[in-house]
């Protein structure tokens, strides 16, 4: 009966995906060329069918964040039967917040960290040099660096994590402040490529309030852990 379910809910996942490959496919223009008028103005094609792949891509792209709502519900309503009612409390809040969180992330990159990290990779340039970014390079760099921002900006989900776990406290995150903003500035430094210090430090000032958020959502999960006690299903 479970792995019948799990079929039904993972079959509806992929036509909604689907579904919102094709909102995606009609958004994927636009998006397209707003992406290179606001990164570096023009790009080439190398292949025949570069444009073609490349919008198919972030179609996918597109329909995975438009479908990702009801793919997230349906993982939520095939294990909710298995959990404790705290359980239950936590969870969604924490799958929820997780999504916030990778999004901001993924959109201070978008938005404020490529254009930086592109206009002063600009300056290597030397007057015998012209750039001519191909369009696969150019959303590859976009990708990667809104996924890797996204993934860091998770910091305040993995410190509740911990918490929950009793791996670590509030109190042993406030300790760790000096170690978490030499933290900061290297994980910064590893995103952005290159010498790039304006955009470290546009990155760099976020995943500082995030690790103040962290020691707030660790305390806060460290009196619902003592508050509650443990419930059946």
């Amino acid at each position: 009966d479970h792995l019948e379910e799990l079929r039904k809910r993972l079959v509806r996942s992929m036509l909604m995906i689907l579904l919102g490959a094709g909102v995606g496919w009609w958004l994927s223009g636009t998006v397209l060329e707003w992406a290179i008028l606001h990164t570096v103005g023009h790009v080439v094609l190398l292949d025949p069918l570069e444009a073609f792949t490349e919008r198919f891509k972030l179609a996918l792209v597109l329909g995975g964040c438009v479908a990702l709502p009801f793919v997230l519900y349906q993982l939520w309503a095939f294990v909710l039967p298995g959990l404790f009612r705290r359980e239950r409390r936590l969870l969604l809040p924490f799958v929820f917040t997780s999504l916030l969180l990778f999004f901001a992330g993924a959109s201070t990159a978008i938005f404020l960290v490529v254009p930086i990290v592109l206009e002063v990779l600009k300056t290597f340039t030397t007057a015998s040099m012209r750039q001519d970014i191909r369009l696969s390079s150019l959303l590859g760099f976009i990708y990667n660096l809104a996924l890797a921002t996204g993934v860091v900006f998770q910091l305040p989900v993995v410190a509740g994590a911990l918490a929950a776990l009793r791996i670590v406290t509030a109190g042993w995150l406030i300790r760790q402040w000096r170690l978490a903003i030499v933290a900061t500035l290297v994980v910064s430094a590893l995103i952005t490529p290159g010498d790039v210090v304006t955009a470290q430090i546009v990155l760099g000032l976020p995943l500082v309030f995030l690790y103040a958020l962290s020691i707030g959502v660790a305390y806060v999960v460290q009196r619902l852990r003592k508050e509650a006690p443990e419930e059946a299903t």
